[in-house]
């Protein structure tokens, strides 16, 4: 009786552990890779508002996945024992891996090509699946990945790079991601891929594997519209909708820039202030060093503070500004930084020549004379210099207080030059002619070119 209990409990103890077995083999594990390719579909979707990571992400997942796919059946081919077998997946996936690295930082440093040659090289596959079965068996280059890879990748990122379409990266991502998923979900897609890639006789159903392949690729894009619903407006203009249906009247006018330059008075009356305030230095008492252009400086920023409509305050900036800029430069006064020979003959003449070197430049490429202030000596008496030092003073004046009050723009250099250049050559024909109200250059000039380049970089960057 003891014998037949032992017999009855350690058979039932193989069956349950035999069940055990096949019901984690054939239900669970399958479960779980679906539940693991259905994540990886859903985070991929998500990357389309970072066109780098993304561009990143589907470069690694193509690059490891070609290598894998070209490496192993050649590897484990040509292993004769099971350690040699190991050894070859071994290398594979180191190989696999660094593949990954490498398209995953070109990727990032080229999103835009790079799309296009994943692109390319989805496209490529897919067509590798369609071709009669004949052609890809026959291993003649003509039916090869070998062949259609590289041309497609080529063509792909040529496109992409000439033509900037917003539908190039979400369709890699989609073919791309798709193959990767498929292949997660059920392990022979792995090989029916290699295969299709080699050129060698399929193993699996073609038709099964290839509406599996489809299957996958239309989920990862149903969770990418889910998750970017704008990927759908791309086909009605390619316009995004920023506001509510009440903020649209007639025509669409929401990503149109507004190039208004009308100009609006953006410079307030100030509060009531000290007429004789001054940041650093008092203009009344005002150290040596400095002292000895201050009539100058002065006289020049008060006339062509009136004349343009500087405000008073970015006046008074510059003004110490540049007296300090000229103290710096009597450095090159000194024999012991220049030789007497090489010494300008004054800090002005050394400042003029260095602030103006790169005008000089953009007028040669402009191919237009340089406009320099050419001041009379009857025009001086104020200023107590020769004309070319007045003239010198003025130029720089001009510069410095269209700098001060250009807010962004003077970080387009060329823009500065071509205001002064314009504002030099107004002012020579209409000399002490006008007197504008302090703000009248920035409502005017500065307030209307940067509506235009804050319009132009809203379209820009919702494209």
């Amino acid at each position: 009786m003891e014998i037949v209990s032992q017999i009855f409990s350690t058979s039932t103890a193989s069956n349950w552990s035999t069940t055990r077995l096949t019901i984690t083999g054939h239900y669970l594990l399958p479960l779980v890779r679906i539940v693991i390719a259905l994540f990886l579909s859903y985070s991929a979707a998500g990357l389309r508002s970072k066109p780098r990571l993304s561009s990143a992400v589907v470069t690694a997942v193509s690059s490891s996945f070609l290598t894998c796919a070209y490496l192993l059946p050649m590897l484990a081919g040509s292993s004769s024992s099971g350690r040699e077998l190991e050894l070859a997946h071994v290398a594979v996936a180191l190989l696999s891996f660094y593949a990954a690295l490498v398209g995953g930082a070109l990727g990032s440093l080229l999103p835009r090509p790079m799309g296009g040659v994943t692109l390319g090289c989805g496209l490529a596959v897919g067509l590798m699946t369609v071709m009669p079965r004949g052609v890809v068996k026959s291993g003649t280059a003509l039916g090869t990945f070998v062949l259609w890879g590289p041309v497609f990748a080529v063509v792909g990122g040529g496109l992409a790079t000439r033509f900037h379409n917003p539908l190039t990266l979400p369709l890699s991502t989609i073919i791309n991601v798709g193959g990767l998923v498929s292949t997660i979900a059920m392990p022979s897609m792995f090989t029916f891929f290699s295969n299709t890639i080699l050129g060698t006789t399929a193993t699996t159903n073609v038709h099964v594997a290839s509406l599996t392949w489809l299957v996958t690729s239309a989920i990862t894009a149903a969770f990418t519209i889910y998750r970017d619903s704008s990927l759908l407006r791309i086909f009605n203009g390619g316009y995004t909708q920023l506001g509510g249906n009440d903020d649209i009247t007639g025509d669409d006018m929401t990503l149109k820039p507004n190039t208004n330059v009308t100009p609006q008075p953006v410079y307030a009356t100030p509060p009531p202030v000290n007429p004789e305030a001054f940041n650093m230095f008092d203009p009344a008492d005002l150290p040596p060093r400095l002292s000895e252009y201050a009539n100058m400086v002065y006289s020049a920023c008060e006339d062509l503070g009136n004349f343009f409509g500087f405000q008073d305050a970015s006046v008074r900036n510059q003004a110490e500004h540049l007296l300090i800029l000229l103290s710096n430069h009597r450095r090159y006064m000194n024999s012991h930084i220049l030789p007497p020979a090489l010494q300008p003959p004054s800090p002005i003449h050394a400042l003029h020549a260095k602030v103006f070197s790169n005008y000089m430049k953009w007028c040669r490429y402009q191919g237009v004379p340089p406009n320099f202030s050419k001041m009379a000596s009857s025009s001086t008496a104020g200023m107590a210099a020769p004309p070319s030092v007045a003239s010198r003073v003025v130029d720089l004046v001009l510069f410095f207080c269209v700098w001060g009050e250009a807010c962004n723009i003077r970080h387009m250099p060329e823009c500065l030059w071509f205001l002064y250049h314009k504002m030099m050559e107004e002012y020579s024909v209409e000399q002490n002619q006008r007197s504008l109200y302090a703000g009248h250059f920035l409502d005017c000039v500065v307030t209307p070119i940067f509506k235009i380049l804050s319009a132009v970089s809203m379209v820009v960057s919702c494209r």
